[in-house]
């Protein structure tokens, strides 16, 4: 059976040197979640939307990027009945081409997906003709979630905002790998698996490994400017990678007392862009690179962010995504390039967003409490004298904890809103250095 590709008729993989190249199938998916997923949707049932095949055929489907030879034995299979793969976002973006290449080619190889061992549940490695090679790391909706709609589960959110985070990491910035989201369509049955393809990245450590004295500075500051905009909550140190040093640089420093430093790769955006202020968990926050100043590269490219622009960008690519989590990239854009451009250093962006623990309660961040001061300017919540019930309606509560959002905004009042943030922030980042300053000169 053959997966055309879509939007990429031009495309070959490439390994293949004829156009006109023999089709091969993929091992069986083994992982013991889809196989539970689909004896659980056997016996309700529904229809099979998982990438798993088994219950049509005893082999996965393969991908191609090329129509059949007029008289071969594959003519007579109408286009409309063959399974297809298309790229629903991201397909314009640095490497996608390539990485649907080498996806298309390492499975036309007879190359299979296997469950991930780390990371998030569900994740799949799809294996290179190499041993020990891994191609990519896909990532499918919740299949209980595409039977909703696709849009309510967590899972539908998790692959939305992996793509989220590479069309915002212009021009690689960060690093975050080639990422696109892709439709797996099977006319046959009716069925249809959303999910994210991510170009696999080749490493021997992450950073609880190995420890941040060996990381260069402007790799800890690329993801952490990443983070900030993104509103990370869940930037460990298992999902930033150490990534493999040119073997001609490892050969350079193999007898200096002095090792190379090691570049980072951010992994697992599934947690950021969150529909609310929350608090944020940096990996990096305390690490010593985080406390110099930025480059003046890096304070280049902080100053050339359009949090508008890419607002519009993520509208385009991923209507799905909801509203409020595209204002949280807004604010907090916004917020990192007015601190950089006050002289503020990553470590302290990032404390400013970060909410102090006390003995009996966790209070706002200096950001969330900003936030909340500009929406009771603009949408002032009624008062417990008055006639309303004293509900603070720029503040919810879940888990006993509570967070600032903007999803009750009109476009008017969203606009007045971010006026008034511009106009607290120059006091707040001021307070901020006279605090590190007073800070310092205690030593």
């Amino acid at each position: 059976m053959a997966i055309a590709v879509g939007h990429f008729h031009d495309l070959k993989p490439p390994a293949v040197r004829n156009r006109h190249y023999s089709l091969h199938t993929v091992a069986l998916l083994d992982s013991p979640l889809l196989d539970r997923d689909h004896r659980e949707h056997g016996a309700a049932g529904g229809g099979h939307t998982g990438l798993s095949p088994r219950r049509r055929s005893q082999s996965s489907p393969c991908f191609t990027t090329v129509a059949p030879a007029a008289g071969s034995e594959h003519a007579d299979r109408s286009e409309n009945k063959m399974p297809r793969v298309e790229i629903v976002a991201g397909r314009h973006a640095r490497g996608v081409r390539e990485l649907i290449a080498g996806a298309a080619a390492a499975i036309t190889s007879g190359t299979r997906l296997v469950p991930a061992q780390n990371g998030l549940s569900g994740a799949l490695l799809l294996n290179g003709s190499r041993a020990g090679e891994h191609v990519a790391v896909i990532k499918p909706l919740d299949d209980a979630a595409t039977a909703n709609g696709g849009g309510g589960g967590y899972a539908s959110k998790t692959v939305l905002r992996e793509v989220a985070a590479f069309l915002l990491d212009h021009d690689g910035f960060a690093s975050v790998e080639p990422t696109a989201l892709i439709k797996i369509s099977r006319p046959a049955t009716a069925t249809t698996t959303v999910a994210s393809i991510q170009r696999f990245v080749a490493h021997e450590y992450d950073a609880g490994e190995l420890g941040p004295s060996r990381f260069s500075v402007a790799s800890v500051h690329r993801v952490g400017i990443l983070d900030v905009r993104l509103l990370n909550i869940d930037r460990h140190a298992g999902n930033i990678l150490v990534k493999d040093p040119p073997r001609g640089l490892q050969r350079a420093h193999g007898s200096s007392s002095t090792p190379a430093r090691l570049d980072l790769v951010p992994i697992d955006h599934g947690l950021c862009l969150p529909e609310q202020l929350d608090d944020p968990y940096f990996e990096w926050l305390h690490w010593p690179q985080s406390s110099l100043p930025f480059s003046d590269d890096e304070l280049a490219y902080v100053a050339s962010l359009d949090p508008f622009k890419d607002a519009e960008t993520l509208r385009a690519e991923l209507p799905s995504l909801k509203e409020p989590a595209i204002r949280i990239l807004t604010v907090c854009t916004i917020f990192l390039k007015r601190a950089a451009a006050a002289g503020l250093c990553l470590a302290d962006i990032g404390d400013m967003m970060t909410r102090e623990f006390t003995a009996q309660q966790d209070g706002l961040s200096t950001l969330e409490a900003l936030c909340k001061q500009a929406h009771d300017s603009v949408l002032p919540h009624p008062s417990p004298d008055g006639d309303g019930d004293g509900v603070d309606e720029s503040t919810s509560v879940s888990g006993g904890r509570k967070h600032v959002s903007f999803g009750d905004l009109s476009l008017a009042e969203w606009t007045s809103f971010l006026e008034m943030f511009e106009q607290l922030l120059p006091a707040a980042l001021e307070d901020k250095k006279c605090a590190v300053l007073g800070t310092s000169s205690s030593f």
